[in-house]
């Protein structure tokens, strides 16, 4: 007759083991899910670009400065901007890809802050990646970064 193995029920401490095993699991992957929420991880009281867009659509003043459209550059990669008439904004800065939301204060345009992939593209300038505010001036918008300096401009694309 062959002989067989017979199965011992697992004692308490292994089932305890277990279930702190599968409450770490659960635990870690939550927590990972939560990433990339959109909300600046410097300044968590500010919306997340899908809540500006929603509540903060572009002012009266997008009449007298008007960016609905899209924005180009003939450089590598060809990084651009669209701007959406509800205050979406969306581009790539020729590498990584750029979603937020936007609005006019004054005489500038405000790109709400954002999160980007930072892949690595050899020859591509990914300037874009630090936009914060624009100016337009003709055809031409002014991008600025967070201090205000102008770090790159954009052509309006007429297609």
């Amino acid at each position: 007759m062959p002989k067989h193995t017979l199965l011992r029920p697992l004692s308490t401490t292994h089932m305890g083991g277990r279930l702190v095993l599968g409450v770490g699991a659960l635990a870690l992957t939550f927590s990972l899910a939560a990433c990339d929420t959109g909300v600046d991880p410097r300044n968590p009281d500010t919306p997340s670009p899908s809540e500006s867009a929603a509540s903060e659509s572009p002012s009266d003043d997008a009449e007298s400065l008007d960016p609905v459209g899209k924005w180009t550059s003939p450089e590598a990669g060809d990084p651009f901007l669209e701007f959406a008439e509800d205050g979406s904004l969306e581009g790539s800065d020729g590498c990584n890809a750029i979603v937020t939301s936007w609005k006019v204060e004054g005489d500038e345009i405000t790109i709400d802050s954002f999160m980007t992939t930072q892949k690595a593209c050899a020859g591509v300038d990914t300037w874009l990646s630090k936009a914060s505010a624009a100016t337009i001036e003709g055809d031409v918008m002014k991008i600025m970064d967070s201090n205000g300096k102008v770090i790159g401009g954009l052509e309006k694309d007429d297609k």
